[in-house]
């Protein structure tokens, strides 16, 4: 049968799967293995070398128990977890100062160091399920790239300086430079230096997966070949210090016993709680740009937040168990996806060879050369240098450039936490800087370009026309802060005391696309209501967000005083700006405003009016009253002899939205019964008010009986809607709402 061949067909992808997974784990494992080795040696290096084999033994667990945790509760299936060199680079600062100064007192400084190693994973663990559980896997988003790349380029300087201690035995520093110089010391970090160069090179132009292992191997080999060519043996390289050897006989692990805590110097750690927080900072800030790299890397999404929880749990059993602080390795990661790893078996093999390593492996790594190891972390090392140095200075601006590279220095010259310290500061510093440079006002216009959605008579428009000007309108936008509110508060100090186009009555801010104020802008607005009171000038504040109303409160800006005023929105502060102009204007600039008198302008003379008033229906409606409802059918149209309407749109949950408020000599009503639409908004009268009514029917008859009123009516209607549109869509009009 055809369906025959399917499970043999299936068996044979799971077992490709299964293969593909167990060469990747096994790969994955080996190198995890050998960079657990190189990290180690970074941190027992010095006058702690011979603490080293323990030291294997910690990072191999902590390998071993974060790689299997991990790699059972990871989003991505393929993963591979374990210590890594930023967090290294931190231990070997910390573990450098508490072996000298408890040495210097005649004390043992490895109970503390382990206890430093086991609390930082701890510490790290319990943050990382705190912010995994919170949902905060996105907050590395909001660190500055200056700063991360800052923090790289020093993890990379001091993975540099790092390889030549572990390959000289001595510490590097301006003060042991004679010493490395010498002929007996060249030959032990110089080999190393150009492995990591050679590799650092070829490596950036090339990328397939089994090119650094395969060098590795390869390295090993030429060392071994060189020594017996040179003909030196194993026992004699072990002398000179070129292997990492000799090592005690038996398992790595555990790396101190229960009665050696009594000798835990717990005053040191706390001396150094400030590095145990960097290396808490740099795990969390490193995790979760592994992880954003990987989702690049493999073009699957991840779950950053399952991802803290799952290496939280796996640092705490980790820190626990004596292991080192580890988390997702993004170079293995994405070897294991390259080698074509799907599934959980990599990431839970690698982790396997890491435990058989720590109980099996202390003779095969004392035979492990410095050299080799040493270029690792010269490769290691010189990739963030190059990384951060190199090709940021084609990416990045100069200034931020330059951040990257004071903090490099800080760290260099003094430690990690200081360079955090000032790499956040100078960034809030260009931030402010750069945010201050950006205008808060969006937009500026006169009142006679912007008006409210009240519809006026022709006098009224024609004295908001002229009198218009002495409103400044000014949209606001972004978050208001002390870079910004002065410069606000300049701009509208001097259009205060300009009159130019006129003299400055009113000014109003529109909030609707402020984000919020701090304090500093709180006492600029106080400040522009003082200006405004002794210039006689009325501030109106529309569509505030309520905090920012509150803060402006509790700044005392308004404090009771009649020269501000607080509405809703624009068109609601526009209204009333307009209705205090026309209240204020002479006499002379107020025709009355009669239905007649408009009407004789349709029509020309007073019999044609007398002639089309036969056509309409009186309507004394009270405040209050619904002309029409938003849906209903168009049977009408209403002309308005005196009082307001407003129109208003109905929205989903409840909510109105006012399109336009109508006076005397208005039409509402209009667009409906031409279109034959339902009402578009509801009207309601504001106060009493006289319409006259044009029923469809009445049109009809007009439209029968008198053609020359119909059509003049109809020339009316046309004009009218021509307006509005255009004052719908004046360019100020269209900018402002």
């Amino acid at each position: 049968m055809p369906s025959t061949p399917a499970p043999s067909i299936g068996r044979g992808i799971r077992g490709s799967r299964v293969l593909s997974g167990l060469f990747a784990g096994a790969m994955s494992g080996t190198l995890v293995a050998t960079f657990s080795i190189t990290l180690a040696a970074l941190i027992f290096s010095g006058n702690l070398t011979k603490y080293l084999p323990a030291g294997i033994g910690m990072a191999l667990a902590g390998s071993a128990i974060i790689g299997a945790i991990v790699a059972v509760g990871s989003s991505y299936r393929a993963v591979i977890a374990a210590p890594q060199e930023n967090t290294a680079v931190v231990l070997a600062l910390v573990a450098s100062a508490i072996g000298s100064r408890i040495t210097a007192k005649g004390g043992d400084p490895f109970p503390t160091i382990v206890a430093v190693v086991s609390l930082s994973a701890l510490v790290t663990g319990g943050l990382f399920l705190v912010l995994g559980g919170l949902r905060l896997g996105t907050l590395v988003r909001f660190i500055p790239y200056p700063v991360v790349g800052g923090f790289l380029a020093g993890t990379g300087w001091l993975l540099f300086t790092g390889s030549i201690s572990v390959m000289a035995g001595t510490e590097f520093s301006l003060a042991s430079l004679p010493l490395l110089l010498r002929t007996d010391a060249i030959v032990n970090w110089v080999p190393g230096l150009t492995l990591g160069i050679f590799l650092t090179i070829l490596l950036r132009r090339y990328h397939h997966f089994l090119l650094l292992p395969g060098l590795l191997v390869f390295a090993i080999a030429m060392f071994y070949l060189v020594v017996y060519a040179a003909g030196g043996s194993v026992g004699e390289a072990l002398d000179r210090g070129m292997l990492l050897g000799p090592f005690p006989s038996g398992a790595l692990w555990p790396p101190m016993s229960p009665a050696a805590a009594i000798h835990i110097d717990w005053a040191e750690i706390g001396s150094n709680a400030g590095n145990l927080l960097a290396i808490t900072m740099l795990a969390t800030i490193s995790i979760l740009l592994n992880a954003s790299g990987l989702e690049i890397a493999t073009e699957r999404e991840i779950d950053l937040d399952r991802e803290l929880r799952a290496t939280g749990i796996a640092n705490l059993a980790a820190g626990l168990g004596f292991g080192m602080v580890g988390y997702l390795s993004l170079s293995e990661s994405t070897l294991n996806h390259k080698a074509g790893a799907e599934s959980r078996i990599a990431g839970i093999i690698s982790a396997c060879i890491c435990g058989a390593a720590l109980f099996f492996g202390a003779q095969v790594f004392s035979y492990f050369p410095k050299p080799v190891l040493g270029g690792l972390l010269v490769f290691l090392g010189a990739g963030f240098l190059l990384e951060t140095l190199y090709d940021s200075w084609f990416r990045l601006p100069r200034v931020e450039y330059g951040l990257v590279v004071i903090i490099l220095v800080v760290i260099a010259w003094i430690g990690f936490l200081p360079g955090i310290g000032v790499g956040i500061v100078v960034s809030s510093v260009l931030f402010a800087v750069n945010y201050s440079r950006i205008d808060v006002i969006k937009r500026q216009a006169i009142g006679a370009d912007v008006r409210s959605n009240v519809e006026r008579s022709a006098g009224d428009e024609l004295t908001l026309e002229e009198r218009g000007k002495e409103l400044y309108i000014l949209q606001l936008q972004g978050y208001i802060f002390f870079g910004t509110s002065y410069t606000l508060l300049k701009r509208v100090h001097s259009r205060m005391l300009s009159d130019d186009p006129a003299p400055t009555r009113y000014v109003l801010l529109d909030f609707r696309h402020v984000d919020g104020i701090d304090s500093s802008a709180v006492l600029s607005f106080v400040r522009m209501r003082k200006l405004a009171e002794s210039n006689g000038v009325t501030l109106v504040l529309t569509d505030l967000p309520s905090a920012v109303r509150k803060q402006l409160e509790r700044g005392g800006f308004a404090d009771g005083s009649k020269r501000v005023r607080f509405f809703p929105d624009l068109d609601h502060g526009l209204e009333w700006v307009e209705n205090e102009v026309l209240r204020a204007a002479p006499p002379s600039m107020l025709p009355p405003t009669k239905l007649v008198d408009e009407l004789e302008n349709v029509f020309r003379t007073r019999e044609f009016v007398s002639g089309f008033l036969e056509y309409l229906e009186r309507v004394e409606a009270p405040a209050g009253y619904q002309i029409y409802r938003q849906g209903d059918v168009s049977k009408d149209l209403y002309l308005i002899e005196s009082g307001e309407l407003t129109a208003w749109l109905e929205l989903d949950g409840g909510k109105t939205k006012r399109l336009r408020t109508m006076g005397p000599g208005t039409v509402v009503g209009e667009s409906g019964l031409y279109l034959g639409a339902r009402r578009s908004a509801t009207v309601v009268t504001l106060c009493p008010t006289i319409l006259y009514r044009l029923s469809i029917d009445s049109l009809e008859r007009m439209t029968r009986e008198a053609p020359h009123l119909a059509a003049s009516f109809h020339q009316f209607v046309a004009c009218l809607l021509a307006e509005r549109m255009v004052l719908a869509t004046g360019a100020s009009k269209t900018l402002f709402n």
